[in-house]
């Protein structure tokens, strides 16, 4: 696994020797400092699944492959009484699926006869995989039938004759956002491997459930498969057997989206996340919802602590239900009883939980974990009686091959009284009462919040560290895991707290001494890049700054982006329209403000980013040129909103390094350049990585 990592080390620039701090001894100081191929190649686990019965552990293993220019991702099992691991898939292979019996797995794929991706299954214990379906359309979201003999999954409507005919004579227009191929449930005979629809109509069926003697199906069904038309999809169920005739029933009628639906194993009731409150959709933290199948009467669960709830699933028994909870820096492991009462946590620290998944006998519970010292990693625990075992162990001694950063979060009060917390990334030899410059990194979202994390490739915070900076995220209001009032700071003025908290925590960070004021950058990707633009309208302090896929123009932005529905609340009202709030959207748009501006700003987007149009990005750089602000702007090719290409990734680090460098830190910055050859030269280092067992 550490063939990439190996290479990425022979190839990383030297960097400029910084005084060890006192107490650090030589051993310490002559580990490598992590470079921007070392971080872009380092291997992370994900999407973990036991068995039924928990005998083994499907996850899958991301890493760079720098021939093909992106991430591979390898399809693994482990056996949990030895720990041994085997590659089942080198590449490719999705939604992976283990059938009842824990002898065979089902996966997506694409082979070269393939028109389309199919469904294939492999034997659990090696061997050819073989093809199973035929089908016109891409299968996803696989869910094996309890007696084995069938495959659920969702895939588009294949295209009629006459629209098929067309599009082959490239006579292919159609109108903007029309609903297109919808989406249908379909089944799969294992014997045969015709397909059959389920349930389709002049909807999207966007997820679904299944009980394990298939009397019960839950699914969930929207108008279109736009961003903006999921609050209005809706719950059915539909009942076989004896005390059902089959017929499909809407199950919830509101104006909110019930995320993640999971059916109970007992069959009588489901649950659910939803931003809601009081049976209506708000701004408030996702929260955790039960509703009984036969009346449609629903409960909130976790109302309480100031989370936001991400992932939750049922227990064996249908007694108990396990979550994830954000709860601002950190993500826990909680679960908490189905009829109501007292949650417990199950696992956590600093550090963050996702990807969680449960065997049916519900004594394995697996999931992912990643903190400032670890990249992702999965991780098993029986919910009874919990006590975590590491399953992967993918970079264990990253800490004694690289000088890694030291991560912690801080506590501060804006001057309105908030409390406010962040995190602070310190340099590798930080001296207490040292002043060092310091970058801001904004997050993203801005309905998320900054965590634990050193290696996240979009903040190369190794570099940073390793050239003597300090770094600061700030939550700041607007963001998830701090309560609802805090979430709901942006509405009625996206700017009214959000900008001023960043700003407090920069002078927070100065009045301890820490960072140096004369020598401040900033940075921020997405709303982090709406964050940075806005920065630089209120306040010149700042050296250098990075603007990547920021909105700078508020009503085209409002317009031009794939999603409108929580912006209504931040601006009131749309900006077109005899009662639209030009105002706010005036106020808070950077444009608007722009002979302002004096920071040199560097702009990175996507070509082909519909979130944050490349458009927004292209605004800007030329209203700055014109103001003869020192500005650049880079778009990548063939990019969404946030890039894949492992080139175009490398010079996004690249290029910031370079930039900060020249203004913030001093010094120059050697471009590093891209492996020659894929994986590495020694296929062999790649298994021998997996040979040890997990730690109990």
């Amino acid at each position: 696994m550490f063939r990439s990592l190996l290479l990425a080390a022979a190839l990383a620039p030297a960097l400029p020797a910084v005084p060890a701090f006192a107490g650090e001894d030589a051993a310490v100081r002559a580990r490598a400092t992590m470079g921007a191929v070392d971080l872009l190649s380092i291997a992370r686990a994900g999407s973990s699944l036991p068995a039924n019965d928990g005998s083994s552990i499907l996850y899958r293993v991301s890493q760079a492959d720098w021939k093909k220019n992106h991430a591979v991702t390898e399809l693994w099992s482990v056996d949990t009484a030895s720990g041994k691991p085997r590659r089942m898939l080198a590449d490719g292979g999705t939604d992976a699926a283990w059938s009842p019996d824990g002898r065979t797995i089902a996966f997506v794929d694409r082979r070269d006869e393939d028109k389309a991706s199919q469904i294939y299954l492999l034997p659990a214990d090696g061997g050819e995989a073989r093809k199973l379906t035929t089908l016109r359309t891409a299968p996803a979201d696989l869910v094996w039938s309890g007696d084995g003999k069938s495959i659920y999954f969702l895939a588009n409507l294949p295209d009629g004759k006459e629209l098929a005919a067309r599009k082959k004579e490239r006579d292919d227009m159609v109108a903007f956002e029309s609903p297109g191929a919808r989406r249908a449930l379909w089944k799969a005979d294992l014997a045969t491997g015709k397909a059959e629809k389920i349930v389709s109509g002049d909807f999207e069926v966007r997820g679904f459930d299944i009980s394990a003697d298939g009397g019960v199906l839950l699914y969930r069904r929207a108008t279109s498969r736009l961003l903006d038309d999921q609050a209005a999809s809706e719950l059915w169920v539909r009942v076989n057997g004896d005390k059902g005739n089959g017929a499909d029933r809407r199950l919830t009628d509101n104006d909110y989206q019930e995320m993640g639906a999971r059916l109970a194993p007992d069959g009588r009731s489901a649950l659910f996340r939803a931003n809601a409150r009081d049976g209506h959709y708000g701004t408030f933290n996702a929260n955790l919802f039960v509703v009984d199948l036969a009346t449609g009467k629903i409960r909130e669960l976790a109302d309480g602590p100031p989370w936001a709830i991400e992932e939750a699933l049922w227990s064996a028994d249908s007694r108990s239900i396990y979550f994830t909870a954000q709860e601002g820096v950190r993500t826990g492991l909680y679960a908490v009883p189905a009829a109501g009462g007292r949650w417990r946590k199950l696992a956590g620290g600093d550090s963050v939980i996702s990807s969680i998944a449960l065997s049916r006998d519900g004594r394995m519970l697996t999931y992912t974990e990643r903190s400032a010292l670890q990249p992702e990693e999965v991780l098993r625990l029986d919910p009874r009686s919990p006590r975590p075992v590491r399953v992967t162990h993918l970079n264990d001694g990253i800490a004694e091959r690289y000088r890694l950063p030291r991560q912690e979060a801080i506590h501060w009060t804006a001057p309105d009284g908030q409390a406010l917390e962040g995190l602070v990334t310190y340099p590798l030899d930080y001296v207490p009462g040292h002043a060092y410059p310091m970058i801001v990194q904004s997050h993203g979202g801005p309905r998320s919040a900054d965590q634990f994390n050193v290696f996240a490739y979009g903040r190369f915070l190794p570099l940073l560290a390793a050239r003597g900076v300090l770094v600061l995220s700030v939550n700041y209001r607007g963001g998830t895991g701090y309560g609802d009032t805090f979430l709901q700071g942006m509405n009625a003025g996206y700017f009214r707290h959000a900008d001023k908290d960043v700003l407090s925590g920069v002078d927070e960070l100065v009045r301890r001494g820490m960072a140096d004021p004369d020598r401040l950058g900033m940075m921020g990707w997405s709303a982090g890049g709406h964050m940075t633009a806005r920065l630089e309208t209120v306040t010149d302090r700042f050296k250098a700054a990075v603007v990547g896929a920021g909105a700078v123009d508020w009503p085209s932005m409002y317009l031009g982006s794939d999603t409108r529905w929580q912006r209504k609340e931040w601006f009131v009202t749309p900006p077109y329209g005899t009662t639209a709030r030009r105002d706010l959207y005036q106020d808070y748009s950077p444009l608007a403000a722009v002979d302002k501006v004096t920071t040199p700003t560097l702009i990175l987007a996507g070509a082909q980013d519909e979130r944050v149009p490349s458009a927004q990005s292209v605004m800007y750089y030329r209203a700055l040129s014109a103001l003869g602000v020192d500005t650049a702007l880079y778009l990548a090719p063939r990019e969404p909103h946030n890039f894949r290409e492992l080139r175009h990734r490398l010079f996004q680090i690249n290029v910031q390094m370079d930039w900060f460098s020249a203004r913030v830190f001093g010094g120059t910055y050697e471009a590093e350049k891209a492996p020659a050859s894929g994986k590495g030269e020694d296929a062999a280092e790649t298994d021998a990585a997996f040979t040890g067992a997990p730690a109990e």
